[in-house]
């Protein structure tokens, strides 16, 4: 079998996305195997996760450095015996910087709306009307995979799945039907990097 894409995922809370990226990389057969997990915040459910998995895993708390920039470079050595092709961010809470994005082969997020219209925290608030600025609730929201740059949402989409909304939905009712699109459409991109049907890299401003 041919070499499998070594994957690391970042994560900053419970890591539900993670667990799918466990689940798929646990089959043989999936061409990536999860080699580490990274989290910048020490209570985080994902090291929990990892744990139960037997992943190594990296706690690097954001708090001790004095700039992201410390920060990155400290996850930078960390991680380097680990030999990671790509990073997937997975809920982790921070902006990264070209020190980060620059020190690693590829990185890829994952986002519960369309990016070009909505970048940032609360994607599914968004899509239902609840965020002042954005009153409008939609028909539907866009769950979307990218590559990550140096801004907030504003890397090259990679792909995009539908989620409607319906008119009876909670943020609840829409939360639960987008994870469950979540956690199918970020293993597929994996793939597609791990198949080299999509470029591991990109390029960084």
């Amino acid at each position: 079998m041919a070499m499998r894409l070594r994957l690391g995922v970042f994560v900053s809370g419970g890591g539900t996305n993670l667990q799918s990226l466990i689940d798929n990389c646990r089959d043989p057969a999936f061409p990536a195997e999860l080699v580490v997990v990274v989290s910048n915040k020490t209570g985080a459910y994902g090291l929990s996760r990892a744990e139960q998995a037997g992943i190594p895993s990296l706690c690097v708390p954001h708090r001790d450095f004095a700039s992201r920039q410390e920060h990155e470079r400290e996850i930078l050595r960390q991680i380097q015996p680990f030999g990671v092709d790509l990073v997937a961010l997975a809920g982790y809470m921070r902006v990264v910087t070209p020190v980060l994005l620059q020190g690693l082969p590829g990185m890829v997020n994952i986002h519960p709306a369309d990016t070009r219209a909505y970048q940032g925290a609360h994607g599914y608030e968004f899509a239902m009307g609840l965020l002042p600025e954005f009153p409008q609730r939609l028909e539907q929201t866009h769950i979307t995979v990218h590559y990550v740059d140096a801004g907030v949402d504003t890397g090259e989409i990679i792909k995009q799945a539908p989620v409607p909304i319906l008119p009876e939905d909670s943020i609840d009712d829409l939360r639960a039907r987008g994870l469950a699109v979540e956690h199918r459409l970020y293993p597929e991109v994996i793939r597609m990097v791990a198949e080299r049907r999509l470029a591991l890299a990109e390029k960084v401003n």
